[in-house]
């Protein structure tokens, strides 16, 4: 996953802007609503950087900022191509690294994702925190997903940073044909809480899915390349080309590259032909 620094940005003069282009509620109604916003917000932030999310209450309607009033602040003045915050919209839009969704690592960012849905937390439509850049394939796994349990939660890009962590594994589920998957790493180090966020966060956006689907053009792409390693029986060959391929990926650990490389490494009966056995007409194994 990419860890992202928070958006820099004023979110009481955010509401304020989009309450005021909006209309409707007097300046007192939005002097009183930013009163409370501080402090939800506020607490927001500390809940999440502590990873007490399950801490943070859903919202109730405040006279006349209730879920519909929020919902059109976001759709209408952040999102809208003529919203007064739109200028907003786009930075955090563009701010992952190589516009990567920090989610998946994997995809193109199309959009803004509310961390905690904005139909139970709709007092945090607009609050820059809570709006998280994302590619279209994992906002549709994400979906309204409640994070009321720890089984439930995803990894946030702003505030859990597993960036230099391997928590992620390749392993052979066949061996001829070849056949794999990817899965959360057991470490002992790692607290049950964090393992279920993890592991939460995998399965609901199906990572193993994604990473599968990449790692097998990888394996497709090596065997042509090993080939001619065959008759030679150059395995230290084999085994150099790899060392290269996980030395450039050294700086991302938690990525499915490392964790492939990282796996054919130990294989000693893959490096000396094995990687001849891959088909490209076995179709991935849904688990």
């Amino acid at each position: 996953m990419y860890f992202i620094p928070y958006p820099n940005e004023n979110d009481l003069k955010i509401f304020e802007d989009c309450a005021r282009a909006k209309g409707i509620v007097t300046p007192q109604e939005i002097a009183q609503m930013k009163c409370f916003l501080a402090n939800k917000f506020n607490d927001f932030h500390n809940e999440m950087a502590n990873g007490n999310v399950i801490n943070i209450p859903r919202s109730n309607p405040s006279g006349n900022f209730d879920q519909n009033y929020m919902e059109k602040l976001y759709t209408e003045q952040f999102v809208g191509a003529q919203g007064i915050c739109r200028d907003i919209y786009e930075r955090i839009l563009a701010s992952p690294i190589f516009l990567k969704c920090p989610m998946c690592a994997e995809s193109t960012v199309t959009e803004l994702d509310h961390h905690l849905p904005k139909n139970s937390y709709y007092e945090f439509s607009v609050y820059t925190k809570n709006l998280v850049p994302i590619c279209s394939r994992c906002n549709k796994k994400k979906r309204h997903t409640m994070p009321n349990m720890v089984n439930k939660q995803f990894i946030h890009p702003y505030y859990d940073d597993f960036s230099k962590c391997t928590w992620i594994e390749m392993v052979f589920l066949n061996m001829d044909p070849i056949e794999i998957s990817f899965q959360c790493i057991e470490d002992d180090k790692i607290s049950k809480v964090i393992l279920a966020k993890l592991k939460s966060h995998f399965s609901r956006l199906k990572l193993n899915e994604l990473y599968t689907s990449h790692a097998l053009v990888k394996l497709h792409d090596m065997k042509n390349s090993f080939h001619e390693m065959i008759k030679p029986k150059d395995w230290d060959g084999v085994a150099s080309e790899i060392g290269i391929y996980l030395k450039g990926v050294s700086h991302r650990p938690d990525s499915w590259e490392f964790a492939l490389y990282t796996k054919l490494l130990k294989e000693r009966w893959y490096i000396e032909g094995g990687f001849d056995k891959f088909d490209p007409q076995v179709k991935p194994r849904k688990i």
